[in-house]
C-alpha cells in the first residue's frame, strides 16, 4: 500500500517500536500504534484517522470573529511576546492553547475572573495542577497583550491563584555515594552529561547544546566551558566555568577522538547512544530516565529512583556554599540573576572574577 501523503504531519517511531503521528503545527497527537509501517499506513488511510486529521487541520486554520477570546489568543500567538519564549515554553503553551480551544468562541469582554477560575479547575481535574498553572499563565498573557493593544479594559486572569506546589525535594542533592556509584555504572553516552552537571553545575538545556567550541583553553583556569546560558543569557552574557581535573580528563579524552580525527569545533560534546546530538533537552533526560530504569541502576542504587540531572546542579551549588562562597558568588557561577542584578555594571567581568576565584579555591581543596 502506498504511504499516505498528508501535509504537516510529524511521523516518528520510538525504540520500543511505537509510532506516533501528530500535526506538526500544533503538536496534537492524531495516532499512536505499535506496529509495522505498512500497518500504520493502512490506519492512516482509514476514515477514523482522516477524520481526526481534517478536524485538527480545520481547527488550526479556523478564523475567529473579532472580539472573541480565540481572536485574541491567535493574535498573541502570532505576536512578539510568544515568539520570544523559549522553544520548550512555546511547546507547553501550544498544548494549553489546544485545551483552551473550547473557549475560543466566547466574547472576550464577557469573560470574568470566575470564568478563568472555572477553566483553571477544569484543567486541574483533567490534566493536573501544574498544567492548570500553565492555563492561567496563557490566559493572563493573552489578556495582557490585548490590554496593551487597547482591545480589553482589564485582565480577568490577574490575581487568580495558582494550584501547583512544587515538591521541594524534587531535585534533591545527591550524596557522594550516589554520585560515585551512578557514575561508575553509567553508559558511555551519559558520562559527559553527568560529569558536566556535577562538576560545573550547568542546566540540562545548556549541556545538550554544548559543542567543542565551548571547551576552551584559559590563561587563569587551564580549561573552561564558556557559553551563553539559554536562561538569562541575554542579560548575563557569556559565562566561563573552570573545568576541574576529573572532568577535564574525560573531556580531553573525548576531544582526542580516535587519535587520528578529532571532532569538529561545532560537533556536540554530548551524544546519544547512536552517536548523534541530543535533539532536545527532553531527549537527553529520556536517556537518563532509561538508565535509571535499568537493572544495573536499580541494583546499585535501590533507594535512589528520585535522583535527577538537575539535582547535580543543586549538588554543585550546595558544595560551593559549604566552601564559604557567598550567595552572589554561587549565583554568578550558575549564571543566575538576583533582584539587584539589573543595577550592577560590568556583569561579565564580575562573573569571570568569581569563576577564577572559585576555580582556584576548588583546585586547592582537591589537592
Amino acid at each position: 500500500m502506498p504511504r499516505v501523503k498528508l501535509k504537516g504531519l510529524n511521523i516518528r517511531r520510538n525504540k520500543a517500536g511505537t509510532w506516533y503521528v501528530s500535526l506538526r503545527a500544533t503538536g496534537k497527537l492524531l495516532l499512536s500504534a505499535k506496529c509495522e509501517r505498512e500497518q500504520l499506513d493502512a490506519m492512516m488511510a482509514g476514515p477514523d484517522f482522516l477524520h481526526a486529521y481534517s478536524t485538527a487541520e480545520r481547527k488550526r486554520r479556523r478564523e475567529y470573529a473579532a472580539g472573541t477570546f480565540g481572536a485574541l489568543a491567535e493574535r498573541w500567538r502570532e505576536g512578539r511576546s510568544f515568539k520570544a519564549l523559549k522553544p520548550r515554553t512555546q511547546s507547553d503553551y501550544a498544548k494549553v492553547l489546544l485545551f483552551l480551544d473550547r473557549a475560543y468562541d466566547y466574547s472576550a469582554a464577557d469573560i470574568e475572573t470566575a470564568d478563568v477560575v472555572e477553566m483553571r479547575d477544569l484543567a486541574a481535574e483533567l490534566k493536573g495542577d501544574k498544567f492548570s498553572d500553565f492555563v492561567i499563565a496563557v490566559i493572563s498573557a493573552v489578556f495582557r497583550d490585548a490590554l496593551e493593544a487597547g482591545l480589553m479594559k482589564d485582565n480577568p486572569a490577574k490575581g487568580v491563584r495558582r494550584l501547583y506546589k512544587a515538591n521541594k525535594d524534587a531535585n534533591r542533592r545527591w550524596t557522594e555515594d550516589e554520585w560515585s556509584k551512578a557514575y561508575a555504572i553509567s553508559p558511555a553516552h551519559l558520562r559527559a552529561v553527568l560529569a558536566i552537571a556535577r562538576h560545573c553545575g550547568l542546566r540540562g538545556q545548556d549541556i545538550a547544546r554544548l559543542t567543542w567550541e565551548n571547551y576552551r583553553p584559559d590563561p587563569d583556569m587551564g580549561k573552561v566551558l564558556a557559553f551563553r546560558p539559554q536562561k538569562n543569557g541575554d542579560k548575563v552574557g557569556e559565562i566561563a566555568i573552570g573545568v576541574p581535573a576529573e572532568l577535564r580528563s574525560l573531556l580531553d579524552a573525548m576531544k582526542a577522538g580516535d587519535g587520528t580525527v578529532q571532532p569538529a569545533s561545532n560537533a556536540p560534546i554530548c551524544r546519544n547512544s547512536l552517536g548523534k546530538a541530543y535533539p532536545t533537552e527532553n531527549a537527553m533526560r529520556k536517556a537518563w530516565q532509561d538508565f535509571k530504569a535499568s537493572d544495573a541502576f536499580k541494583s546499585a542504587l535501590p533507594g535512589s529512583s528520585d535522583l535527577t540531572l538537575h539535582g547535580l546542579r543543586v549538588t554543585f551549588a550546595s558544595e560551593l556554599r559549604e566552601s564559604g562562597f557567598t550567595d552572589r558568588e554561587v549565583a554568578d557561577m550558575l549564571g543566575d540573576m538576583s533582584e539587584g542584578m539589573g543595577k550592577r555594571y560590568s556583569r561579565g567581568a564580575e562573573m569571570r572574577k568569581t569563576s577564577v576565584r572559585v576555580f582556584k579555591r576548588r583546585a586547592g581543596n582537591s589537592q
